[in-house]
C-alpha cells in the first residue's frame, strides 16, 4: 500500500475540517494558513465563499477562486475550489437536475485530482458526496455500483485512503438496507485498516459501537461486547461516552441482564440531561434502547411514554419510519389495547407498502441507469478491443517479414495470447453478470421479505385476537399459509442463484450414514398418511462417510415428503448401500405413489416443473436437489425401470 499517501489524506482531512468548521478566532486562522501554506487572500475569498455554498451565485465565485489559485499555482486551492462546487449541489435543497449536477461536478473534481496526483479529494468528492448522496435517497443499487467500482479503483492502485472511503460508504450502504451482516464486515475493516496504518482514531470509538449494533443485529452478543469493550480505549468526549452508554444497554437488554441494563439506564439518563448536545441531537438513541429495556421488565406505561416521545422528535425531523409503528403496535398489544396495535401495525403496513412501491420505481430507474453504464463501458471495451486486435495484426505482419524462419511458431504464439484474452475477456463478463443477478435477487429478495413477515405478523395477530370465529381464523390460516409458501419460494429462488453463481458446497464433515437415514425416517414419518408403512433397509451394519449432512439432509427430507405427498397406501421406503469397488454410496427413496409417466421423468427435475399444475408446491425441490448434488460431486436420477411407484436414486463418492 501506499502509506505516503495515508499520511497526505490525513492533513486533508485536517485541512477540510479547518476549512469547514465556523466561529474560528483570527489568531486561529493565522496559524492554519501558516501550518498549510494558504495564501491568505485566497483563504479569505474562499470563507466568503463558504458562507454562500448554497446560493447560485457562489458557482461564478468559485471560477474567481479557481482562477485565483491558479494564477499562484495552488493547486490544492484549485482542488478545494472544484471540492466545493461539489458541496454546493450536495447541500442545496433538491430541485430538477441536482443528480446530473453533482455527477458532473463529482467527475470533474475526480480528473482535476488525477492530473495533480491529490487522491484525496478524488476519493472525497467519490464517496462522501456521490455516493452518500444515493445512500440518502434510498438508491442502494447505484450507491452499491459506484462503491464497487471505486473498490477496485483504490485497490488496483493501492490507495489506502480510497479503501478507507469505500468501507465508509459500503458501511453505510449496508447499514442503511439493514443487511447487517454485510455492515458488520465493512465496519470491522475500517477499524482494522484505521489501526493498522495508525490513522485519525477521533472517531474509532463510533466505529466500534456502531460494529456492536451490527452484532447484536445479527445476533451475536459475544462480538457485540468485544467492540464495546474495545470502544472504551478510546473514548475522548461526553458525546462519545453517551453512545456508548447506549450500546452497553442494548447489550444487556438483548442478553437480558436487566439489572446491569437499569443501572446503565440510569448514568446514560444522567449524563444526556447533564448534555445539552446529547439531549436536542442524540434523544432519540437513549429513548429507543429505553423503551426495549422497559418492555423486557413489563413496564409498558413507561415503554409507551418514552415511544411517544420518540415518536414527537421523529415526527419534528420530519419522517417517521414504519418500525416506529410496528414497535407502538407491539407495546399496545402487551397493555391488551388491541385495537390500538392493530391501528399502528396497519400504519406500518400501509407506510412500508408505499415505501416498498416507491422503492420499486427507483430501482427500476437505477438498474436503466446501470445498464446505460453499463452499455456505455462495453462500447468503450469494444473500440479498445479492435485497436488492440489492429495493433496485433501489424506485429505479426512486422515479425513475419524480419523472422521467416519462425512465422509459423510467432503465428501460434500470438494466435494463443490473442484466444487466451477473449476468453479471459469472456469470462470476466459472465462472472460480472453473474454477480449483478446474485445481488439482484438478494436485494429484490430482502425487500420482498419486508412486506411478507409484516403479512405474517399481522395476521398472527389477527388470529390471536378473533376468538372463536372460525371463519377469521380461516381466513388468517389461509393468508399465513399463502406468506409462508411465499417466503419459501424466495428462498429456494435465492438459493439457486447462489449456487449458480458458484458458491461451493463443502463436504469434509464425517458422518454415521446409518444414524442419519433412521434420523431421517424418525423426522418425516409422521407425514406420512395412514396405511403408509415406513420401510427402512441399510445395506450394512455402521459406515463412516465424509459428506456434507446439512445440505444431504436437505435433498433427502425433500424426497421423503414428497413421497409422503403421494402415496396413500403401501409403503416408502429409504435403502442405502456402498459400492467398495467404485467407491460410491447409493442412497434410493420408493414409494408406491401415484408415479411419474415415462415421459415427464426427465421434465420433472426442471426448475418450475410441476406436473399437475394445482398441486402445492413451488416445482423447484427436484432442480435444487439435482444442483445439491453435482456441488457434492454426486447425482440424483429417477429409476426408469421401477413402475411400481416411484424410485429416486442419489450417489455420492466415498471419500
Amino acid at each position: 500500500m501506499k502509506v505516503c499517501r495515508s499520511a497526505g489524506a490525513a492533513s486533508f482531512f485536517l485541512l477540510l475540517f479547518w476549512l469547514l468548521t465556523p466561529g474560528r478566532v483570527c489568531g486561529q486562522e493565522t496559524n492554519e494558513q501558516e501550518k498549510y501554506h494558504v495564501d491568505s487572500t485566497l483563504f479569505v475569498y474562499y470563507q466568503r465563499c463558504r458562507t454562500e455554498v448554497t446560493s447560485p451565485s457562489v458557482m461564478q465565485k468559485l471560477d474567481t477562486l479557481f482562477q485565483m489559485a491558479k494564477e499562484k499555482g495552488d493547486e490544492r486551492m484549485q482542488a478545494v475550489a472544484l471540492s466545493t462546487k461539489v458541496d454546493h449541489f450536495y447541500f442545496s435543497p433538491s430541485f430538477e437536475g441536482q443528480e446530473d449536477s453533482l455527477i458532473f461536478y463529482t467527475n470533474t473534481v475526480k480528473d482535476f485530482s488525477l492530473k495533480t496526483d491529490q487522491p484525496q479529494y478524488y476519493y472525497f468528492a467519490w464517496a462522501n458526496r456521490l455516493i452518500t448522496y444515493y445512500t440518502k435517497q434510498k438508491k442502494f443499487n447505484l450507491a452499491l455500483y459506484e462503491a464497487n467500482k471505486m473498490q477496485k479503483e483504490a485497490e488496483s492502485r493501492e490507495e489506502i485512503d480510497g479503501m478507507q472511503n469505500c468501507y465508509q460508504a459500503l458501511f453505510r450502504i449496508y447499514q442503511s438496507k439493514e443487511l447487517y451482516k454485510q455492515a458488520a464486515l465493512y465496519a470491522q475493516k475500517l477499524i482494522d485498516m484505521t489501526l493498522k496504518y495508525n490513522m485519525n482514531q477521533y472517531n474509532l470509538a463510533n466505529k466500534y459501537l456502531e460494529l456492536s449494533n451490527c452484532h447484536l443485529q445479527n445476533n451475536a452478543p459475544k462480538k457485540a461486547w468485544e467492540a464495546i469493550e474495545e470502544a472504551k480505549k478510546y473514548i475522548i468526549n461526553e458525546m462519545q461516552q453517551g453512545y456508548l452508554l447506549c450500546a452497553t444497554l442494548r447489550y444487556y437488554v438483548h442478553v437480558e441482564d436487566l439489572p446491569k441494563a437499569g443501572t446503565v439506564l440510569e448514568e446514560a439518563t444522567q449524563l444526556y440531561n447533564s448534555n445539552a448536545e446529547l439531549k436536542t441531537k442524540r434523544l432519540t438513541h437513549l429513548l429507543e434502547a429505553a423503551v426495549d429495556y422497559y418492555m423486557k421488565i413489563g413496564e409498558y406505561d413507561k415503554a409507551l411514554a418514552m415511544q411517544t416521545q420518540s415518536f414527537g422528535i421523529l415526527k419534528q425531523n420530519g419522517f417517521i419510519p414504519p418500525i416506529a409503528y410496528r414497535r407502538l403496535g407491539l407495546i399496545h398489544a402487551s397493555k391488551k389495547e388491541y385495537q390500538k396495535a392493530i391501528d399502528n401495525y396497519e400504519h406500518a403496513f400501509l407506510l412500508s407498502d408505499s415505501l416498498g412501491s416507491i422503492q420499486e420505481d427507483r430501482s427500476a430507474g437505477e438498474f436503466a441507469t446501470i445498464l446505460g453504464m453499463e452499455q456505455l463501458n462495453q462500447e468503450n471495451k469494444e473500440l479498445i478491443r479492435k485497436n488492440q486486435e489492429i495493433q496485433l495484426e501489424n506485429r505479426r505482419r512486422l515479425i513475419i517479414l524480419l523472422c521467416i524462419i519462425v512465422a509459423s511458431f510467432a503465428f501460434m504464439f500470438f494466435r494463443e495470447v490473442r484466444l487466451n484474452k477473449i476468453l479471459r475477456r469472456a469470462k470476466d463478463v459472465e462472472q460480472s453478470a453473474s454477480r449483478m443477478k446474485t445481488e439482484f435477487i438478494q436485494n429484490m429478495s430482502h425487500e420482498i421479505r419486508t412486506p411478507l413477515n409484516s403479512i405474517v405478523g399481522f395476521s398472527q395477530l389477527l388470529g390471536s385476537i378473533s376468538g372463536k370465529d372460525e371463519e377469521a381464523k380461516e381466513y388468517t390460516d389461509i393468508i399465513e399459509q399463502g406468506s409462508n409458501h411465499l417466503l419459501q419460494l424466495v428462498d429456494n429462488v435465492l438459493e439457486l442463484a447462489n449456487l449458480d453463481s458458484g458458491t461451493p458446497i463443502l463436504t469434509d464433515t464425517k458422518v454415521e450414514i446409518g444414524k442419519l437415514c433412521r434420523q431421517w425416517m424418525e423426522e418425516t414419518k409422521n407425514s406420512f398418511k395412514p396405511g403408509v408403512e415406513p420401510v427402512y433397509e441399510p445395506g450394512q451394519e455402521e459406515v463412516y462417510v465424509h459428506t456434507n449432512p446439512g445440505r444431504l439432509t436437505q435433498v433427502i427430507s425433500h424426497l421423503l415428503h414428497n413421497s409422503a405427498r403421494f402415496t396413500e397406501k403401501g409403503s416408502i421406503t429409504l435403502a442405502w448401500h456402498t459400492n467398495p469397488k467404485q467407491k460410491l454410496l447409493t442412497i434410493s427413496v420408493t414409494d408406491t405413489g401415484i408415479g411419474i409417466p415415462q415421459d415427464k421423468q426427465d421434465f420433472v427435475f426442471e426448475r418450475f416443473a410441476k406436473i399437475d399444475t394445482f398441486s402445492t408446491g413451488t416445482g423447484l425441490g427436484l432442480a435444487l436437489g439435482r444442483l445439491i448434488m453435482e456441488k457434492m460431486g454426486g447425482s440424483l436420477t429417477l429409476d426408469g425401470k421401477y413402475t411400481g411407484g416411484c424410485r429416486f436414486v442419489l450417489t455420492l463418492p466415498l471419500k
